[in-house]
């Protein structure tokens, strides 16, 4: 794509992978298990933040360090919220994912997060009112060039969107998988058969954290610059929509959905005084037109094709 593209476009596909990495792991917790999370920013932005911290206090130069670092932190996150949110279901989970992203959220955008960091750290927080600048990290020990940065940076955003896909598309189709989709569907029954709901859905938990975080991280070395916005729940409801819009139940419609909500967005700010309007009318045009997501009715279409050539 680096050589088919032209710079602006292939910066939009880059959002794009970045955001069906980002889906694809909600939709484990949401599509596959039946939880719906409003507080998966808070893994998205701790993604970032964790390895942007790490670089400004720490030793991390390099765009390896700072993907692993945000990972470990987004993972241990998850781990510890999940434990906590999984102990109910249905609206309450939702409820208990919001108000403890809502803390995340606080934490940054009060400052407290860069307190421990000293008078550098609060001096930090007052000069990007509690976001951060990220420079050219380098890439596998090497620094690239400005006007060759983008391509280099899209093939390390290709090869985490596809490890990603094979990954979850490996858990999807496992034993815990399906366990996980029993749950979804009928958690009496699970229960009755022996499955630990509890604890399946802390593991679902933790593994869409992981792939949210690391989402997170490749977002933060594209946009060059992290902010608490990226923590609020505004920003999970982005998240949920564009699994919605491409169909929870199949599994490559988060990423039908990701590149749906990226094209839809670009339409709408060709009306920059009213592009929200305009986003929201598309993105009502889009349910209507396609109520089971954009992937759900493309695959009942193609069903009835088939079933008629029969």
């Amino acid at each position: 794509m680096p050589f088919l593209l032209p710079p602006w476009h292939l910066i939009e596909l880059c959002y794009v992978l970045v955001y069906a990495i980002a889906c694809l792991g909600l939709n484990l917790l949401f599509g596959t298990t039946g939880l719906l999370s409003l507080g998966h920013a808070a893994y998205f932005g701790i993604g970032a933040y964790t390895g942007g911290l790490l670089h400004y206090f720490g030793p991390v130069t390099s765009l390896e360090a700072y993907l692993l670092s945000g990972v470990v932190g987004s993972t241990a996150l998850a781990a510890v919220l999940g434990f906590l949110c999984v102990r109910a279901v249905r609206i309450q989970f939702t409820i208990l994912t919001l108000a403890f992203a809502q803390l995340v959220y606080s934490v940054f955008i009060s400052g407290a997060a860069f307190r421990p960091f000293g008078s550098l750290g609060k001096g930090l927080y007052f000069l990007y009112e509690g976001g951060l600048y990220l420079p050219r990290l380098t890439i596998l020990g090497a620094e690239v060039a400005p006007e060759e940065f983008i391509p280099a940076l899209y093939y390390v955003i290709l090869v985490a969107f596809l490890g990603s896909t094979g990954l979850l598309w490996r858990v999807s189709r496992s034993p815990f998988g399906t366990a996980l989709r029993a749950i979804r569907d009928n958690e009496t029954r699970a229960a009755c058969v022996g499955l630990p709901l509890r604890r399946y859905r802390w593991y679902a938990f933790m593994i869409s954290g992981v792939f949210v975080g690391l989402a997170g991280g490749l977002w933060g070395q594209l946009d060059r610059q992290i902010t608490p916005d990226q923590l609020h729940w505004l920003f999970s409801a982005r998240l949920v929509l564009a699994t919605v819009l491409g169909g929870t139940r199949h599994f490559f419609g988060p990423v039908v959905g990701a590149f749906a909500f990226v094209v839809l967005h670009d339409v709408a700010l060709r009306w920059t005084e009213h592009r929200d309007v305009v986003l929201g009318l598309l993105l009502i045009a889009v349910v209507f037109a396609f109520p089971g997501g954009i992937a759900g009715s493309a695959a009942g279409l193609l069903a009835r094709t088939r079933g008629g050539s029969r």
